[in-house]
């Protein structure tokens, strides 16, 4: 029970101060952050604040009692209020909420670059600001060798375009290589690779649309560019090109599993949020009135799950222009699974991939159903005698927003300017998300460490 003072007291005992340690972590590691110089009893105030990539505000807070001792330490005492609650030693860092949304569609952190994010922590008492501390949170390793793959630009005249980044971390001699693919938002997941490649692994992030010259959206992408890309990485002397790994989220997941059923060289796959099934992309071709494929192989179509976008949008627009709901495409997912035959006819050959699975999903999950797909691998692969090792890590509470840990999980809807100003959900809650978040990393990294 927090000490209860009859009378006004002064809360600050000596000079606060705020320990942060280690002061520049990396951002997926865990830090102690402590403060010190209180009356036993004072409410004290920790708050957090650091601008994304996009220059966008974030801030957190937590109100706790100081101890005997006068302290609050995160890492054990209890949040009783404030941007998240209990006991969580990162709470400040994963609660934190966006402040100024500015002109940008995505409700996410933005992290477009391996630049370390500021983030300045300050001790309050009877709202007056007693201690701050700043201090980075890293994202790549001092030493890391950086190279890209570049491609020539849409013209003659254009420079040439970086599609591929490979990280090779220091100290480590020819180390495994982790193909690193990101989902529908498109671009390359650069700062995914550079936290992961801190774990002595080379990585690779690699873009396959939403960059000029590539395609502007997910379609008709041949898997033939994900072969010659792993080619190259194969020229690369500095990286073990006999120990390739791919990681991918959602559509990326999708594709990680295509890539990987194809070829012989993949020895291990970490697929977040993935599906069982190669599915359409979205519309149809103007000049043909047929279904689109996102893949092709062989400027043919890989066979794909069509989705039943017109029902879905009469069921949806209701809900969403009149209550103003987000969009669960979860249900899009659902009714295209429904439809058995086509499922089973664009069922990934999982069988093929020769090498150890991790396939991580959110019970919570509104974008795809994720776990059920997910079940659907495991099923398959056992009725097909697999023989490579087989997880699924599955967080009943977590939603379809799976990254690395220690990064904001509040945003629970965002949009895409081809809902024409309609929001979408991603499900699960804050909380969860960041539990799932830190487990399946660290597992992660468990399971590329033993399979690669």
């Amino acid at each position: 029970m927090p000490q209860v003072f009859s009378e006004p007291f002064n809360a600050v005992s000596g000079r606060p101060t705020l320990l942060i340690e280690p002061p520049n972590a990396f951002v997926d590691e865990e830090i102690a952050i402590v403060a010190r110089g209180f009356r036993p009893g004072a409410r004290v105030t920790l708050s957090a604040e650091t601008r994304d990539d996009l220059d966008r505000a974030w801030e957190s807070e937590a109100h706790f009692f100081a101890d005997g001792a006068g302290g609050v330490d995160a890492r054990t005492q209890k949040s009783l209020d404030g941007t998240y609650r209990g006991v969580s030693a990162m709470g400040l860092f994963w609660s934190m909420r966006l402040i100024e949304p500015g002109g940008a569609a995505s409700s996410t952190f933005a992290k477009t670059t391996t630049e370390p994010n500021r983030v300045q922590i300050s001790a309050q008492v009877e709202g007056e600001v007693v201690s701050t501390s700043a201090f980075e949170r890293r994202f790549l390793a001092p030493g890391t060798m950086v190279r890209d793959l570049t491609i020539d630009g849409a013209d003659a005249n254009s420079a040439p375009v970086t599609v591929g980044r490979l990280f090779v971390p220091p100290g480590v001699a020819r180390p495994p290589v982790v193909v690193v693919l990101s989902g529908s938002g498109g671009g390359f997941d650069v700062d995914k690779a550079a936290v992961l490649s801190r774990h002595g692994f080379a990585t690779f992030a690699l873009a396959y649309f939403g960059i000029d010259p590539l395609p502007s959206w997910l379609h008709r992408i041949p898997l033939e560019y994900f072969e010659s890309a792993i080619a190259w990485l194969g020229a690369q002397p500095e990286i073990d090109a006999e120990r390739v790994g791919i990681l991918g989220v959602s559509r990326g997941a999708e594709l990680a599993l295509l890539v990987a059923s194809s070829t012989p060289t993949i020895r291990a796959v970490v697929a977040y949020a993935p599906s069982s099934v190669a599915w359409a992309a979205s519309g149809r071709d103007k000049a043909t009135g047929e279904l689109i494929p996102c893949w092709t192989r062989g400027g043919q179509p890989i066979p794909f799950a069509p989705l039943p976008l017109r029902g879905f949008m009469l069921r949806s627009a209701f809900p969403v222009a009149a209550l103003k709901r987000p969009v669960l495409f979860r249900n899009l997912f659902r009714a295209g699974l429904r439809n058995r035959r086509a499922a089973e006819h664009a069922s990934i050959p999982v069988e093929n991939m020769s090498g150890a699975l991790l396939l991580v999903s959110g019970g919570d999950d509104h974008l795809w159903p994720a776990a059920e797909m997910s079940e659907r691998i495991v099923s398959r692969l056992k009725k097909k005698a697999f023989a490579h090792a087989v997880e699924h890590l599955h967080y009943p509470e977590a939603g379809h927003m799976l990254r690395y840990p220690f990064l904001p999980t509040t945003p629970r809807v965002s949009s895409n300017k081809h809902l024409r100003g309609a929001k979408f959900s991603f499900g699960g809650n804050p909380e969860a998300d960041a539990a799932a978040q830190e487990d399946a990393w660290r597992r992660a990294i468990t399971f590329l460490q033993q399979h690669l």
